[in-house]
């Protein structure tokens, strides 16, 4: 009996534990997550009927089969070129150099900079007349005209990259710290050169967390908002599309709004899914 009644006072305290982080998870997620789903069904303006249309016509649409493809192709590049960039980064910064705190620090400025204030940064910076043009006018002459960024598919994923990057660059880098050095002493005592002990040890060892990184490096450049509204011209991705839908028109396509947000999210849940299988895959062979 007392050890009946000490579990039910352990379930019972977990339970009470538990309540708080139930109740803000149902308050922010579950209820505007539901609430989004209905509307998205609901006939613009009204309160009773049900209807897919906002679903197959932005789905059937030129526009919107443009703008699926245009955020997965951003959200991609940016993962590629985010892994691309912090792997050989991470290496580096690994190394006791003098002044590293402050070399660590530095690719670490876009997590604690807003991305609204990053975006209108980068594009005062790539502006026609912002100081890389200048720069590019007086050290390159033979270049004529501005280099367009802003307002380029190029121009975003570079802004993508600089602002996303650091979560990919975190994981493997603190991965990389966690390797036993002497598994790389064995290998060079093998024989092996410092390419191969990079390519077949050190490289299969991070994996992990360059693939974690990636991760959260593809969610966030996939629902980006402000860097594609402030810098992104006419190349609006689906987080900027369901912003549209309600600031510029009146009245506001709720309706709408409301499904282009349910696509996108069931597109970033099977996108992910799909990924870790093929990862999964690559694991167990």
């Amino acid at each position: 009996m007392r050890h009946l009644r000490s579990q039910r006072r352990e379930w019972l305290t977990t339970l009470l534990l538990l309540l708080p982080g139930f109740a803000v998870f149902l308050g922010l997620f579950v209820y505007p997550f539901i609430i989004t789903i209905v509307l998205s069904l609901r006939p613009e303006g009204q309160t009773t009927g049900w209807t897919l249309e906002y679903y197959t016509s932005f789905l059937a649409s030129e526009h919107g089969r443009q703008v699926i493809v245009l955020t997965f192709f951003l959200a991609i590049a940016t993962t590629l070129f985010s892994v691309l960039l912090s792997v050989p980064l991470a290496l580096v910064l690994r190394r006791k150099l003098r002044g590293h705190r402050f070399f660590r620090a530095v690719p670490l400025i876009p997590l604690v900079v807003p991305g609204l204030i990053g975006a209108l940064g980068l594009l005062l910076v790539f502006g026609s007349r912002g100081w890389f043009n200048l720069f590019i006018r007086d050290v390159l002459p033979f270049i004529h005209g501005p280099i367009a960024v802003n307002y380029t598919i190029s121009g975003l994923t570079l802004f993508y990259v600089w602002l996303y990057f650091p979560y990919t660059l975190l994981t493997t880098l603190s991965t990389l710290e966690g390797l036993d050095p002497g598994i790389e002493e064995a290998a060079q005592v093998s024989g092996a050169n410092p390419w191969k002990v990079l390519r077949h040890v050190v490289l299969p060892l991070i994996m992990p967390g360059i693939l974690s990184g990636s991760v959260l490096t593809f969610m966030n450049a996939f629902g980006a908002f402000s860097i594609p509204l402030v810098a992104g011209g006419n190349y609006r991705p689906l987080s900027v599309d369901v912003y549209k839908q309600i600031q510029l028109f009146v009245p506001a396509h709720w309706s709408q709004a409301c499904a282009i947000a349910v696509i996108m999210g069931v597109l970033q849940v099977v996108f992910l899914t799909f990924y870790m299988r093929v990862l999964r895959g690559r694991k167990v062979k």
